[in-house]
């Protein structure tokens, strides 16, 4: 008896993409036509990879996420594991009976009624009339939509459609479990129905691959996470990290290319320049939530100036302003400098608030009553902040949270 539920092995799909109707018909008949006069056939057709040598295995009991830009890959991967599409080439093993919950009404007749659905959805995972007529009352509870049960499916909302298949697919006792977004288009009440489902079935070792943009339910749910990036496996592993590394991908503006270590450039204003301006900790500069993030920075004085107050605001890499915040909030400011002299210091953060993405900071210092601007550098010296464990938001606010005691 093997331990594996599923085995994918150097999977690939191509689609032939045509940019005319004729073109089609045109390979359909030219290359044969060509072969046969001994000539080399020309393609008429664009070849699009939705997957390229995917390799995986899936333990029994594991619950999988998969998570991906939409057109990574994710459908085609699950529609080839239930047997709905043929790859071009590579190999699929799945030990065990597989209910799936792929595109909105898949595998229903829209024609049927929700009761002949049922029967026709579990006779096709191989349950014999006895044992649907034994679940039967089950699923039509679970799914709860009351009379509709005897109406056609196409009168169906789309709430509907996931309730019953989901009802269906949990109560075939499958050993494998296949979701595709499905639970999206459910009201939370279904939904937490839903999960808790989903919950037993891992108690009972059922394997379980769960497709998802809600980077939060993967988190909590999966014990491990595969990422598809156009058609490629590009990382797998802990949910928690890859889901992290996954919405950081999300952000458009990436700072992964910024060099780190150089000087940010910086505005001519004429009356300073900063000298140096750098992060002390982390690690390369990823740091980890609540961990302590310091910047060094000087400046040099181009001419006589007043008193100083030093300024910095911290952007997401898709450019959201998260902080702005000056050294003047605190009752700190630098004394006059005259021309040639520099000035430093540190700027703390005790305790990163940051939720994990990609971040870039502006520096600047400013006159006393901030009417002159002495220096500014662009928006342009980046970290990073993770986090060892599921967060929400872009801000996880420093909180005390109390229990209150229940009276005797």
């Amino acid at each position: 008896m093997t331990d594996i539920a599923i085995r994918v092995t150097n999977l690939s799909k191509c689609y032939h993409l045509y940019d005319a109707p004729r073109d089609r018909l045109k390979q359909f008949v030219v290359p044969r036509l060509l072969r046969m006069a001994g000539q080399t056939p020309r393609q008429y057709f664009r070849e699009f990879w939705a997957l390229k040598d995917v390799s995986f295995e899936v333990k029994k009991g594991e619950t999988i996420g998969i998570i991906g830009r939409n057109g990574a890959g994710k459908s085609t991967l699950l529609q080839i594991l239930c047997g709905t599409l043929t790859p071009s080439s590579g190999s699929v093993e799945i030990n065990g009976r597989v209910a799936a919950l792929l595109e909105l009404g898949a595998g229903f007749n829209a024609e049927f009624t929700g009761r002949e659905n049922v029967y026709m959805n579990a006779s096709v995972l191989g349950l014999s009339r006895e044992e649907i007529d034994a679940r039967f009352n089950d699923i039509v509870a679970f799914a709860d939509i009351g009379e509709f049960i005897e109406q056609p499916v196409k009168t169906y909302s789309s709430g509907m459609f996931v309730r019953l298949a989901f009802a269906v697919a949990v109560h075939v006792h499958p050993d494998i479990l296949v979701v595709d977004e499905a639970l999206s288009v459910g009201d939370i009440a279904f939904r937490n129905k839903c999960m808790e489902a989903i919950q037993k079935l891992v108690a009972r070792g059922v394997t379980i691959l769960f497709v998802t943009h809600d980077l939060g339910t993967l988190q909590l749910l999966c014990s491990r996470v595969l990422w598809l990036a156009h058609g490629e496996l590009q990382a797998s592993g802990d949910p928690v990290r890859i889901a992290q590394d996954y919405y950081v991908s999300t952000m458009q503006g990436r700072v992964s290319d910024v060099q780190r270590h150089v000087l940010p450039a910086q505005q001519n204003t004429g009356k300073a320049q900063f000298l140096d301006l750098h992060l002390i900790g982390g690690e390369n500069g990823v740091f980890m939530m609540g961990q302590p993030l310091r910047i060094a920075f000087a400046m040099q004085a181009k001419e006589n100036l007043g008193p100083i107050v030093f300024a910095v605001s911290v952007y997401r890499a898709d450019g959201d302003w998260l902080i702005g915040q000056t050294s003047r909030d605190e009752g700190v400011t630098w004394g006059a400098q005259s021309a040639g002299e520099v000035c430093s210091g540190y700027l703390n953060f005790a305790s990163l608030c940051l939720a994990p993405g990609e971040y870039l900071i502006a520096f600047a210092a400013y006159s006393g009553d901030y009417a002159l601007c002495y220096a500014m550098t662009d928006i342009s010296l980046p970290f990073s902040v993770r986090a060892p464990h599921p967060t929400w938001g872009k801000f996880i606010h420093p909180c005390t949270w109390l229990a209150e005691e229940k009276e005797n």
